[in-house]
């Protein structure tokens, strides 16, 4: 079953946007193969912190007796990997030097078991009174290569960790199969026998990871900025001009000056001669 699907991504870096859709194109394959398992748990996006030191997970799988941890990596083109198991990576068509994918899944795990060891008193069963710890516990990883790139071994090398993302659940499923059939009555493996989780166990393990998952935070973004237009200097208008340009205040209407229509007269003679004593 599907336990936690990927966090939520926000990013303009084209390398990071490149590395999420390589996570989500392997978190499809899990899906479509593993929803409908009921005792087989998929994380995607798991990230666990441990005082000054962090582990990122692209995706964990949980099964009865172990883990199997798959780092995704985004190829556009090919890697390639030496007798010396050096990872180079091509872009651009000229070959890279990159860290090995398979040591950093290595490190994960071991941060994994180191981190479940230290909560064992609240995940793990006692037997005969003594505490079960993970020292035992199956620790497998994959790198699962983008379907668009190529892979190119050294000679005489199968590097079974290393596998396109579509052939990736063929592996997980061989490898759960092989610890299901060394922990069968008449199996003769002795390697990968004798370890397993019971029901109460996984439940309490599957929540643990869920409940201690330390998602990274997203950086703010940078408020977008408005760039002002600029002007040049022969549209910026002289002091004059700009006297000249400013809108004089309209005013109303004054009324028209009123010309008396009538003289002053004598109401007795009608005279206009008139002397005041």
């Amino acid at each position: 079953m599907i336990v936690k699907e990927l966090d939520a991504f926000v990013s303009q870096n084209k390398f990071a946007k490149a590395g999420r859709t390589a996570e989500e194109q392997m978190a499809f394959y899990l899906r479509r193969a593993f929803s409908d398992e009921q005792k087989l748990y998929v994380f995607n996006d798991l990230r666990l912190e441990q005082g000054d030191d962090a582990a990122q997970i692209d995706h964990l799988i949980l099964h009865r007796h172990g883990v199997v941890i798959i780092e995704s990596k985004s190829v556009s083109e090919q890697v390639e990997v030496n007798q010396h198991s050096e990872w180079i990576r091509w872009f651009n068509g000229s070959p890279q030097g990159m860290p090995s994918p398979i040591q950093q899944a290595r490190r994960q795990a071991d941060f994994l078991k180191k981190y479940l060891n230290d909560h064992a008193d609240r995940l793990r069963g006692k037997i005969l009174g003594l505490q079960t710890y993970f020292g035992g516990m199956g620790l497998d990883v994959l790198v699962a290569i983008s379907d668009s790139g190529m892979i190119k071994r050294p000679e005489g090398m199968t590097l079974e960790e290393i596998a396109k993302a579509d052939q990736v659940v063929e592996r997980v499923q061989a490898i759960v199969e092989k610890y299901r059939k060394a922990n069968s009555l008449f199996s003769l493996n002795l390697k990968d026998a004798g370890y397993w989780f019971n029901d109460e166990e996984l439940s309490k393990i599957v929540d643990f990871l869920v409940q201690h998952h330390r998602p990274l935070v997203q950086p703010i973004s940078e408020p977008l900025l408005v760039e002002t237009p600029k002007l040049k200097i022969s549209q910026l208008a002289s002091p004059a001009q700009a006297a000249t340009s400013i809108p004089k205040p309209r005013l109303s209407p004054q009324p028209k000056e009123v010309v008396a229509s009538q003289a002053q007269s004598c109401q007795h003679c009608h005279s206009s001669s008139l002397s005041v004593e």
